[in-house]
């Protein structure tokens, strides 16, 4: 069975999404399609400390505008560009856009977590301005529930089919503020990374315009392109991906089942060589002990030989063990 095709976008409805780590598209693994949803769905690896891009597309020239807003980690959008009915070059989002000509990026990040969500502990006494303090404390107060992500490890390309009614060069920000990369453990999806932005940077403009549904069904995304990121060892472990010294079984068994034939022929071949090397050495030392030449004494082996096909056979009970030594001297 050979190994399933590696593919580096999702494509689903005309549409396609990626990630990129600079230059680099991630691989897409376990792809699933619903026609019912009008949803896609992968698997990718992410990698911590990187920064990633947001990639888009619409594959074909269209009569409509194409407006994707792409939300990570939980519902807020982080990102959403319009595309021109003829446009099908790669939308490709650095970062989260904070100004009109300024962006944070987007950072693959480790969740770091609290203790549990809405438990209090006492502390050992401590004094607070001289006195004995024994008044239980929460273990965090800082993480609140707004900044907690409700869907870690999640990018969502949600795609609609708009119509342009006017251009715009007025600067509208996508999201609110980032989500926080602490979440308390009782909320911790098990193996889950995160998405942080990084420094604020220059970037350049993009005009925006108003829009409107292209029809009346279009108030819902026309398609739905989801990409998982989880790290390496967890897609392993998943079956999601498979490491580098993995096969598919029938491949791997079809080949250990040549390897053996293989073996099996090459240790025959040896031994029917070692046996003629032994008879051979025998029959030159006979014909030199008896001062004859070797083709006599081949003759006569041969001539013997016939004479027991034409008896009747007699099972002596003969066996030869690889690696003993033959021998010949009644011949």
């Amino acid at each position: 069975m050979p190994a399933e095709k590696e593919i580096t976008e999702l494509t689903f409805r005309g549409f396609s999404a990626q990630i990129r780590i600079g230059d680099r598209p991630l691989i897409v693994y376990k792809p699933e399609y619903d026609e019912e949803t009008k949803t896609a769905s992968g698997w990718i690896t992410s990698e911590p400390g990187k920064e990633y891009f947001l990639c888009w597309k619409k594959n074909d020239v269209t009569v409509y505008a194409a407006d994707g807003r792409v939300s990570i980690d939980g519902p807020r959008v982080r990102s959403g560009i319009i595309t021109r009915p003829p446009n099908t070059d790669w939308v490709v989002e650095t970062g989260e856009r904070t100004a009109k000509e300024k962006e944070r990026p987007f950072i693959f990040s480790e969740l770091s977590t609290t203790g549990t969500l809405g438990r209090t502990v006492t502390p050992p006494a401590r004094y607070n301005d001289g006195l004995l303090d024994t008044e239980p404390h929460s273990d965090d107060d800082s993480i609140i529930d707004k900044d907690i992500p409700t869907d870690p490890g999640t990018i969502k390309f949600e795609i609609f089919r708009r119509i342009i009614t006017s251009e715009s060069s007025e600067f509208r920000r996508a999201s609110s503020d980032p989500f926080s990369t602490r979440v308390h453990e009782k909320t911790k999806k098990a193996g889950a990374h995160i998405t942080k932005t990084g420094e604020e940077r220059q970037t350049c403009y993009l005009p925006s315009g108003e829009t409107i549904p292209f029809t009346e069904a279009d108030t819902v995304p026309f398609v739905t392109l989801i990409l998982r990121y989880r790290p390496e060892g967890i897609l392993l472990a998943g079956g999601f991906k498979l490491s580098p010294v993995q096969r598919p079984q029938a491949e791997a068994d079809r080949n250990d089942e040549g390897s053996d034939q293989d073996e099996d022929e090459a240790q025959a071949e040896a031994e029917i060589a070692a046996l003629e090397a032994a008879r051979n050495a025998r029959v030159a030392s006979l014909a030199k002990r008896k001062g004859v030449k070797l083709e006599e004494v081949e003759a006569e082996l041969g001539r013997k030989r016939r004479k027991v096909k034409q008896e009747e056979p007699i099972n002596v009970g003969l066996h030869f063990t690889p690696g003993e030594v033959i021998d010949l001297t009644d011949l």
